[in-house]
């Protein structure tokens, strides 16, 4: 839908990608962003999709974005905040009976195999200072969760259990993101004190771009509304016999047509003002050339038939219906239609087997 807005780059006179896509969501706060530049190192942690929705419906709505919490999908353990983006992440830890804890979650990007060799496997061998803290431990893992059975004495496990499970078994890890440092939309590197402010610039845009959209369709449609009046008009009065093209010169008829009101190409006249606004930003006030009636009189003599008038019409009718509506929304509309089609198909995706 906003193709036609983006700025497409060239590279050897060749039209390559745009300059940036504009999602109907920032990506950015979806995925995570994590990376080193000289004085620029970059963490983003990943969002909540559903809740980057919701609070951009908030702010269509006027209402202040809601604060959000890291979220990582399929993760089952919990994410806490300490502070100004600072945050704990907490896997998973329960016990089974009095010799028996289970872990089903490890803490975000701490991955089994790491896990076993740097936590479990010194506490089943102890070292000299420290005796060995579990007797064994077993692995039912799947591909898509975690699963250690862990066995240890009575004793050991009473002592754990007053320390905290988590602590011993080191199933905690801080999450800190004091370096949120992104390129804007004019290509500047920019340091962002919060998710919010991520959230609120991405916002300003794309409304903006919302608004360019609803513009540039308002002007698309009706330019194919008017090609639709042109042609039907010009097709109802040639059956009532209105307008007579037999055995006339070419001059002659655009000259009758000029006379009788009809438009020059509205399609090819607007595209062609669009192409001018794109590649020097002034509006073009007029074609050098004579009007365009080609999209008139290249109709072939199929559209004198009932079937074919009465589809001219109907096409007629349905761009014009298209444009009402379309001038009926507002650029805040077109966004809020587009978040519900997505989060439809984020409902599609979630409830299908993976």
């Amino acid at each position: 839908m906003d193709f036609n807005l983006l700025k497409f780059l060239y590279d050897d006179n060749q039209k390559v990608e745009p300059e940036w896509y504009i999602p109907i969501i920032p990506m950015v706060l979806v995925n995570g962003a994590e990376g080193i530049g000289t004085g620029w190192a970059c963490k983003i942690p990943n969002y909540d999709p559903r809740e980057i929705v919701n609070n951009i419906n908030r702010m269509l709505n006027h209402q202040d974005p809601l604060p959000m919490l890291p979220s990582y999908k399929n993760f089952k353990g919990v994410i806490h905040e300490l502070g100004h983006n600072q945050y704990l992440v907490s896997g998973e830890v329960s016990v089974i009976d009095k010799n028996t804890i289970e872990i089903t979650e490890l803490p975000v990007r701490t991955w089994t195999q790491a896990y076993k060799e740097s936590v479990l496997e010194p506490m089943v061998q102890g070292t000299d200072k420290t005796p060995a803290l579990i007797s064994e431990y077993k692995e039912y893992h799947t591909d898509s969760t975690v699963k250690f059975v862990v066995r240890m004495s009575e004793e050991k496990l009473a002592q754990a259990e007053a320390v905290g499970l988590h602590k011993v078994f080191k199933l905690q890890s801080s999450l800190t993101c004091n370096s949120m440092v992104l390129f804007d939309h004019m290509g500047c590197l920019k340091r962002y004190d919060s998710v919010q402010d991520i959230l609120k610039e991405f916002f300003e845009l794309r409304l903006h771009y919302y608004k360019l959209r609803k513009d540039w369709l308002q002007g698309s449609l009706g330019a194919e509304a008017a090609k639709l009046s042109n042609q039907a008009r010009f097709v109802l009065e040639k059956i009532e016999g209105k307008i007579s093209i037999e055995n006339k010169s070419k001059r002659e008829l655009i000259r009758m047509l000029v006379q009788k009101g009809y438009e020059s190409d509205p399609v090819a006249a607007w595209s062609k003002a669009q192409e001018k606004v794109q590649h020097d930003g002034s509006v073009d006030s007029g074609s050098t050339s004579g009007p365009n009636f080609n999209y008139i009189l290249n109709m072939p003599l199929w559209c004198l038939t009932k079937e074919k008038v009465d589809e001219l019409l109907k096409q007629r009718d349905q761009k014009r219906a298209e444009l009402n509506d379309l001038q009926r929304k507002s650029p805040e509309d077109l966004w809020k239609e587009d978040l519900a089609v997505f989060i439809e198909e984020l409902d599609v995706s979630s409830t299908e087997p993976s």
